[in-house]
């Protein structure tokens, strides 16, 4: 059997140095010949392709080809006053804790039955003296879809999703003075400005790394569900959010913010009911707004222009020395272009909005990040089915999910959810609101049909989450390569090839069919064999000091500590990784040759080459471009090595940054920068959970 395997290894690695020609890295075919993708303004917006969101619209025209028209850009806006968005360049990040043990990941979630046949209680937020200052921050993180790009979309497909580890979106919400001129008596609305409506709270979306305030204002009625968020126009002229004009073009518009905003007051209105008014009218003063404050880990964004700027080399060791939350807009490109990193940043921003607002005003009860809940269970449903909403509804689109499934539970593997479930109700939103309007609004049918599909007491929600985390002696390494490439039109370009070409020939139905028993290969290795017990004992034993240090080539040879097979042997747990980088090999292969066929660059050559020379490092599994492809991102899976720089990196993580260092010194354009996130596990502080960041 071992010659077998051996011999598969050595086969699978020949054909794909073949493809990529030369075994020998060219420096020039690294290069991505300057196809990048930017983001204006808030870096928030379509092309963000965490979802390959290109699932038919539920109403409407087509998009454009790129997946949707772009956020407006907001960069000559004028800044806010600095006393409001000053931050603290040395504010202590936020450590997400170790991973979770085996024994916490081992089963099969489904999310149709989370809940029990009882909801849990309402735990409505205790109104009294001590609540004035209270601030909820919760974070969601970002993910790598290592398997299953493009097939997630059909369910039961499986797509293979790691969380990110020191890679989060954090949404912090709490009560302060309303941003710009304080409200007089004669600018708050009347109950005859209101009509229908006669309530309101002001409400500020801080973006800090963005340098943006959006303001709003919600206005609802005391004796109905129905309610509107209305773009809020300041008398103070220097804010950024608005300006003396009564154009809504001079007001920042971010449709992912104000759409969650919109979906999650109607939910709470639902299960707050009376209590509704109570939450919101209670104000440490009257000049008072619900404040909700942004703000997102470097690795969402590219800091290849952070480095520079401080003259540090794009190292493992030195990502470690970046301030948190940096501005990522590029000054080099005229203050307005944002470049992506491809971790899910929009996914993981509504996720996180979603889960403060709930927390905040006592709906729902998340896990702490730094213990456990017995509520948090119901919390992450709700959660997660309110988030799914609000996602879509934001893109225009109803994606296969598994980015907002990764925010809220972390690792594991994903199959999607039916449709069908959510898209007559995204039309009766889309229905009732003019995208040219400076307000949105539900009425109080659709915020039932919201509150009813959110809580699912039918189980509706047919998606299905199965928890792994990688073993203690495994680890994941992300790079951003210059930027980012435009995965919303390529992914329609491989829907267009699935729906004419997949069924004219063999080849083209051979890459579908192959890439779902490969992905189901992975999935079945991460989820059973690599949490087995002498799999993790045989790495926590013979990891680092064994199999660290010999490249995929030397597993296949007798090792020192294992000159006979055992169950747990290095040599057996070598057998393990030679297994998973088989799989992984194939399922490159099988992308590859779906993109030519599509003509899209999935593996472009240049990433195939920069791959294959990382995957000739000791310690290395595999390497390959996540998600959707393109040029924009690489991951590499490997085991980990001794720890270097008092265990901020380890000596396999430092010799893969050397060689992208190399790379990036020798080739033309290419710039190979290695993020911060690992791998996090399954559930409680690794997905979206309740964190102590202070406003």
């Amino acid at each position: 059997m071992w010659g077998r395997i051996t011999q598969i290894a050595e086969k699978l690695d020949d054909t794909f140095a073949t493809e990529a020609g030369d075994d020998e890295v060219d420096e020039d075919d690294v290069s991505p010949s300057n196809i990048s993708s930017q983001n204006d303004g808030d870096g928030w917006d379509e092309a963000d392709d965490e979802d390959l969101n290109f699932d038919d619209e539920w109403g409407g025209d087509d998009d454009d080809d790129d997946g949707g028209e772009k956020e407006d850009n907001a960069a000559d806006l004028t800044p806010p006053k600095e006393e409001i968005l000053q931050e603290n360049d040395q504010m202590a990040h936020l450590e997400n804790g170790e991973l979770m043990t085996h024994d916490d990941v081992n089963g099969h979630v489904d999310v149709r039955n989370t809940a029990s046949g009882e909801e849990a209680p309402i735990t409505t937020m205790v109104i009294d003296d001590d609540n004035n200052d209270r601030v909820v921050t919760v974070s969601a993180p970002g993910k790598a879809l290592i398997a299953g790009g493009y097939l997630v979309l059909e369910s039961p497909n499986p797509g293979v999703v790691i969380a990110a580890k020191g890679c989060k979106f954090h949404c912090t919400v709490t009560f302060r003075p309303t941003f710009g001129v304080a409200q007089t008596a004669a600018s708050v609305p009347t109950n005859a400005d209101l009509l229908p409506f006669d309530s309101s709270i002001p409400v500020d979306v801080y973006s800090p790394q963005f340098n943006q305030v959006y303001t709003y204002m919600l206005m609802y009625s005391r004796q109905k569900t129905d309610l509107r968020l209305e773009l809020r126009k300041n008398n103070d002229e220097s804010s950024a959010s608005s300006s003396s004009s009564s154009s809504s073009s001079t007001i920042p518009r971010n449709k992912f913010i104000e759409r969650t905003l919109l979906l999650c007051f109607g939910y709470l209105r639902m299960a707050l009911g009376d209590r509704f008014h109570t939450c919101c009218s209670f104000q440490p003063n009257t000049s008072s707004s619900l404040a909700i404050k942004l703000r997102a880990d470097n690795d969402f964004y590219s800091q290849l222009a952070r480095f520079r700027e401080r003259g540090l080399d794009p190292t493992p060791q030195n990502v470690h020395k970046l301030e948190p939350f940096l501005c990522p807009i590029d000054k080099a490109n005229g203050g307005t272009a944002v470049n992506k990193t491809g971790l899910g940043s929009s996914a993981a921003l509504v996720t996180s909005m979603v889960g403060s607002l709930l927390q905040f005003f006592g709906v729902v009860s998340l896990p702490n990040y730094k213990n456990e809940c017995k509520e948090s269970d119901n919390g992450l449903r709700i959660s997660h089915n309110l988030a799914q909403i609000c996602h879509c509804y934001a893109q225009g689109k109803v994606g296969s999910g598994f980015d907002v499934s990764s925010a809220v539970h972390g690792s594991h593997v994903y199959t999607r959810f039916s449709k069908d479930i959510i898209k007559s109700l995204l039309e009766e939103v889309d229905k009732i609101n003019d995208a040219d309007f400076e307000w949105l609004q539900l009425s109080a049918s659709v915020a039932i049909e919201l509150f009813d599909l959110v809580n699912d007491e039918s189980n509706r929600w047919d998606c299905t989450v199965v928890p792994f985390t990688l073993p203690k002696g495994l680890e994941i390494i992300m790079a951003d390569i210059c930027g980012g490439s435009e995965s919303p039109s390529m992914a329609r370009k491989v829907l267009d090839w699935k729906k004419n070409r997949r069924g004219a020939g063999f080849l083209d139905d051979y890459f579908w069919k192959n890439l779902k028993r490969c992905n189901n290969k992975i999935a079945s290795l991460l989820t059973q064999d690599f949490v087995s017990t002498p799999v993790v004992d045989g790495l926590d034993r013979d990891g680092t000091l064994i199999l660290a240090n010999r490249t995929a080539e030397q597993w296949k040879k007798p090792m020192p500590s294992s000159w006979h097979e055992f169950e747990g042997s290095s040599w057996y747990v070598a057998g393990k990784l030679l297994d998973l980088r088989i799989a992984l090999i194939e399922s490159r292969q099988n992308l590859k040759g779906m993109g030519k066929a599509a003509g899209v660059p999935i593996e472009p050559d240049a990433q195939t080459k920069l791959a294959n020379a990382t995957m000739k490092l000791p310690g290395v599994i595999a390497a390959g471009v996540p998600g959707a492809g393109g040029y924009d991102a690489l991951f590499v899976l490997y085991v980990k090595g001794e720890e270097t720089a008092n265990g901020i990196s380890d000596k396999v993580r430092d010799e893969i940054g050397e060689l992208w260092k190399t790379l990036s010194d020798t080739g033309d354009d290419a710039v190979v920068c290695p993020l911060n996130a690992r791998a996090a596990g399954y559930g409680g502080k690794n997905g979206l959970c309740v964190t102590d960041l202070d406003w």
